[in-house]
This record gives C-alpha cells, structure tokens and sequence, in this order.
C-alpha cells in the first residue's frame, strides 16, 4: 500500500464523520456537468456542522459549489469552513454558499460549523 493510500485510510478528521454520534447518513444533495458528473454530498452532523463532499467526477477539472439551501442551512447562516483532506481551516465566515476547484476525478470534504446566531436582548 502507499503512503498516500494509508493516509487516506487513515485520515482521522474523515473517520470522525464516519463515527459521528448524530449518525445520519449523507446523501446527493446538488448535482451538475455532463451526465451530472459534478456532485455535492451532505449530511448533519452534531454540534449543528454539515459535513460536505465535492466530487468531481468529469474528465476535466471544475468548481464546484455548494449553496446553503441545498444543505439546509439559512441562506444568511455564516459558517467556517474546514478541510479535512488539508487539516487546515480554509474560511472563517462565509455566508450563502462555498465553492472549490476540484480536479478531475478527484474529491474535497470538508465540515462547515455555524456561527452562533446572534440574538438582541431587547
């Protein structure tokens, strides 16, 4: 096996999806391209994050968007972005929908935690 084989295997930040107490299964959210090669996968995750998945199934590289209505977040709900691939945050506040270059035939994840909402005491 490679190194990169084990690594991906071996990924802990993807294996804590897997073993996420909310154990809700994710499904096809958003699909585009050819054929609908080009697909967003999401499922709830406890905490109230989404994990996501952008897969990139065309021949040819693409971004790949995910907009908030379609993981059923408000479309105002601001949220940080993580790779679990990079093990790096890769945005802290973004609002209405993320989008990633993704090569052909290749896969990103990431989680996507809400910011608390912030509410007036008036």
């Amino acid at each position: 096996m490679t190194a990169e084989t084990i690594e991906i295997l071996t990924n802990k930040e993807v294996i804590a999806v897997n073993q996420d107490p909310l154990g809700v299964q994710g499904r096809k959210v958003y699909v585009t391209g050819t054929d609908g090669c080009q697909q967003v996968w999401a499922g709830p995750l406890s905490g109230h994050r989404v994990a996501v998945a952008f897969w990139n199934r065309c021949s040819k590289a693409a971004t790949i968007t995910a907009k908030w209505d379609a993981l059923g977040l408000e479309s105002s709900t601001s949220v940080s972005v993580r790779d679990l691939w990079e093990h790096k945050d890769v945005a802290a506040d973004v609002v209405a929908s993320f989008g990633a270059r993704v090569d052909a035939h290749d896969c990103h994840m990431y989680i996507f935690t809400p910011h608390p909402a912030y509410r007036s005491s008036f």
